[in-house]
């Protein structure tokens, strides 16, 4: 590539990197954006940028051991550059959503339980700990809105969370768990109205949590981890998943639903209307051999009672009776080929037996 592509290549991701600065997003996502596009830059070698570059880098970093979310956040650097200089670039990319792991309210305990009973020159501590677990746990917060949140911000029973995720401001409801152990390092620490609740940096904030948590044998919690746990235990108890997703700020309900699959609780219910049927089928079969079929009960035939028979009679059936004689003439069968002669021969006979007899 010759020195004027390869300026030119530079021009175009300063232009984009410009064009940026100029979009209503959040530092970190303007500065994420413009160290993946430097990584892509760098890995072009002053080759010109191109669909083709693009799919091949990411086959690299897939390659290379990267996650699927790491993959996939390179994508969405890359493809608005090269659409920008106008090269279309779409890829299709394998996104897995592990479930968040579950942690239990006893771990919690655990861990509340290591924090109270530190008796080391850092035990002074111990209520500031106590309350960074509690109010991820009860708040769902995320660790950047603990770090940023003000005493003012906690005010009528709710903590206002100021320009969270999306620069979006939001109100959680205060925990009645949380009044006392606020109140008390509120006073114990004598802090102002505008003052952070918490003197410490997001960094600090995430060891203090990783600590207690590899203390208690507990080596997947992080401070994310706690907020899942705030959403997992809600949806445990049955709270609504709207409500879970105001709570926690998220921008679509999607991604709130994880927690359905990590508490499936709502499947319960399901599964309980077989259970039912099972139940009932049990209760049927015990009667079972009680049971007679309409065919073979006494005094019916298929389901039909006999008629002139009382039911539950013992009588045996008896066999049908000849109709009585009668006295009017017999016709001779149409089929025996003499019936005038048949016919004369029958009228004589009934009249000779009717006769008186002389003799």
């Amino acid at each position: 590539m010759d020195l004027q592509s390869q300026a030119q290549s530079i021009a175009q991701l300063a232009a984009y990197t410009d064009e940026l600065s100029l979009k209503d997003i959040s530092p970190k996502y303007r500065r994420e954006s413009a160290q993946r596009l430097q990584a892509f830059h760098t890995f072009l070698q002053g080759q010109p940028p191109s669909a083709y570059m693009g799919k091949r880098f990411l086959a690299l970093l897939r390659d290379s051991g990267y996650q699927p979310a790491s993959v996939e956040a390179y994508y969405n650097a890359i493809k608005p550059f090269l659409e920008f200089i106008g090269i279309p670039f779409k890829v299709r990319l394998k996104k897995e959503r592990p479930l968040p792991a579950y942690h239990s309210v006893d771990q919690l305990n655990t861990i509340l339980a290591i924090i109270a009973s530190r008796n080391d020159r850092w035990a002074k501590v111990k209520e500031r700990d106590t309350l960074i677990f509690l109010l991820l746990a009860f708040t769902g917060m995320r660790i950047s809105e603990l770090a940023s949140l003000r005493l003012c911000d906690i005010s009528n029973g709710f903590i206002y969370v100021r320009r969270g995720k999306g620069a979006k401001d939001r109100a959680i409801p205060l925990s009645k768990r949380l009044v006392k152990p606020l109140k008390s390092y509120i006073r114990n620490n004598g802090l102002a109205y505008s003052d952070n609740l918490f003197a410490i940096k997001k960094k600090e904030l995430y060891n203090i949590v990783k600590k207690y948590a590899l203390a208690a044998g507990i080596d997947d919690l992080s401070p994310h981890g706690l907020r899942h746990f705030f959403a997992t235990f809600l949806v445990e108890k049955g709270a609504s998943l709207r409500a879970v997703q105001e709570l926690l700020g998220h921008a679509r309900i999607q991604t709130t639903a994880i927690y359905l699959d990590v508490a499936p609780q709502h499947l319960r219910v399901s599964i309980n209307l077989l259970d039912k049927v099972v139940s009932r089928s049990k209760s049927r079969s015990r009667g079972a051999n009680s049971y007679t079929y309409p065919w073979k009960r006494r005094g019916t035939s298929l389901g039909i009672e006999r008629k002139g028979a009382p039911s539950g009679s013992k009588s045996k059936r008896e066999r049908p009776s000849l109709p009585p004689p009668t006295s009017h003439p017999l016709r001779a069968s149409p089929n025996t080929g003499s019936s005038v002669e048949a016919a004369i021969a029958a009228s004589d006979f009934l009249r000779r037996k009717n006769e008186p007899n002389e003799g």
